[in-house]
C-alpha cells in the first residue's frame, strides 16, 4: 500500500510493536526494552516512539513522539546508548511524556516498503506526519536530509 498523508496512521498501525514499554525512566527500563529479543529481530528499519495518550500538535494531535532509521536493528542502535535516555535532561522530557501521555511503545517496520533506502523512508515518514500536524514529531530535532518527498 502506498504511504499517503491521508493513510499515514493507518500504515503506522500496522507496525510490529516491541513486548516492552518505557513506563519509568530508569536505566533498567531502558535496557529491559532495548534489549529485548524482539528488538534485534529486524535490520534495515523505520521505527517511531508512541504514548498510550494522543499529544496536541499544531494541527490535531497525535501518539507519535520520534520517528527514525536504523541500517541495524533497533537493538543495535539503541542499547549501548540506552544511559544516555537517563540524563537529566531526557529524565525529565521523558518522565512528563509518561506522567501526561503514558508509557511509550517502540513501533518498527523494514524500511523498504517505504523507500530504497532507511534514510529515504525515514524521510518520506516524517513529511507523511508533518503533511497531518504542520510541524515534526516532538521529540524530532533535525530535518530530513532527503527533501524531494511526495
Amino acid at each position: 500500500m502506498l504511504l499517503t498523508a491521508e493513510n499515514f496512521y493507518e500504515i503506522l498501525n500496522t507496525f510490529r510493536v516491541l513486548p516492552e514499554k518505557i513506563d519509568s525512566i530508569d536505566l533498567d527500563t531502558f535496557k529491559r526494552v532495548f534489549g529485548d529479543d524482539a528488538a534485534k529481530e529486524d535490520k534495515g528499519i523505520v521505527y517511531a516512539f508512541r504514548t498510550e495518550k494522543l499529544i496536541p500538535r499544531a494541527k490535531g494531535e497525535s501518539d507519535v513522539l520520534y520517528i527514525g532509521e536504523t541500517k541495524g536493528s533497533f537493538k543495535q542502535r539503541y542499547l549501548k546508548n540506552a544511559q544516555r535516555f537517563t540524563s537529566k535532561l531526557n529524565s525529565m522530557k521523558y518522565q512528563h511524556i509518561i506522567d501526561t501521555y503514558g508509557p511509550i511503545r517502540i513501533t518498527l517496520a523494514l524500511y523498504r516498503d517505504f523507500g530504497d533506502s532507511s534514510e529515504q523512508a525515514e524521510a518520506r515518514l516524517l513529511w507523511k506526519y508533518f503533511q497531518n500536524h504542520c510541524e515534526h514529531p516532538p521529540f524530532n530535532y533535525t530535518k530530513p536530509k532527503i527533501s524531494d518527498m511526495d
